[in-house]
């Protein structure tokens, strides 16, 4: 198993910069939502790709940026938790103070309200120097002790093209039963993975799995992402048998994912069973060039997992020839 202080810093780059979404499907409608909520914020957007999605390390914010190639509008949005209980105005009041102040000349500045929702739009004809004419639309939320704010633009722009940004701020809404998917469940439980609440970290990511088999939302990058976590919060939470068994399961699936061999080697050797952790090493070495491109194979040496057999010649002698 990695070390611990490992662990929780690839944690925190998950929460921060979310491999663990489906950044690059399309979907009709992008949720703003946190663990502690029953509802969520809903912008309709087909066509739209979610390239970044981010839970913020102590769950009391979420971070989404998506574009649609065709029309070229950018969406960012943005929903935490407030110090006290704000109107939608109180919010535009808020962040438009610190946005007017910036160098970015601004004209066509209008406010206005549309429906729960306080707005204002403006132009920025040029940037350092460079004809831009891009259009700009925030429009901000507040409800109970939330806030936050949905932010449309264009560069570009061209009188006509209003109803690109009128369509996605007519069709956001609250969703007051929202029900969260696997990729929410996934997020959630990387949280109280990093917040090192295990317990609670297996049961979100079971929850994900078992949704992900009925209604398939998660890409195999994102599952792999997944059954890994789950099986490391069995680690972490010291049940080596429960860990044993979700990584047998997963390579069932993945045959030849080399992480899987390699983290069920931990397992069998936190478990006292050299030569089982030995056989697992050997196939996680044969399938090392099929890790996922944005990972590095692990150096058992430096594995905590491993620590006690370093000393013994037959591990070591047999680490050299998979070498």
């Amino acid at each position: 198993m990695k070390s611990r202080a490992l662990v929780f810093s690839l944690l925190a780059a998950l929460l921060i910069w979310p491999a663990a979404s489906p950044a690059e499907q399309r979907n009709p409608v992008l949720p703003l939502t946190l663990p502690s909520l029953q509802w969520a914020l809903e912008i309709s957007a087909p066509g739209f790709v979610v390239e970044k999605r981010t839970l913020g390390p102590w769950g009391d914010s979420i971070y989404l940026f998506a574009s649609n190639k065709d029309t070229h509008v950018i969406i960012s949005a943005f929903l935490e938790e407030a110090p006290r209980k704000f109107t939608s105005r109180d919010c535009r009041d808020f962040y438009w103070n610190a946005t007017k102040k910036t160098p970015l000349k601004k004209e066509q500045v209008e406010m206005y309200d549309s429906g729960n929702m306080a707005v204002v739009e403006y132009m920025v004809p040029t940037f350092q120097g460079r004809e831009t004419n891009q259009k700009n639309l925030f429009a901000y939320v507040a409800r109970d002790h939330y806030w936050g704010y949905i932010h449309l633009s264009k560069i570009r722009f061209v009188p006509g093209e209003e109803g690109l940004f009128k369509q996605i701020l007519d069709s956001t809404r609250f969703n007051e039963s929202y029900q969260p998917t696997a990729p929410d469940l996934l997020e959630y439980g990387n949280l109280s993975l990093f917040r090192k609440e295990y317990p609670g970290a297996i049961s979100y990511y079971r929850k994900a799995l078992d949704l992900d088999k009925h209604r398939k939302m998660l890409g195999r990058q994102e599952w792999i992402t997944l059954v890994d976590q789950l099986g490391m919060a069995y680690e972490l939470s010291g049940d080596f048998v429960k860990a044993k068994e979700t990584y047998e399961w997963a390579i069932s699936r993945e045959p030849e994912y080399p992480m899987f061999f390699y983290n069920l080697a931990c397992a069998y050797a936190e478990m006292g069973r050299m030569d089982d952790a030995l056989r697992s090493l050997r196939l996680a070495y044969k399938y090392k060039a099929k890790i996922l491109a944005d990972q590095r194979f692990p150096d058992p040496r430096s594995d905590s997992s491993f620590r006690k057999y370093l000393d013994n010649k037959i591990f070591m002698a047999e680490l050299q020839k998979m070498e």
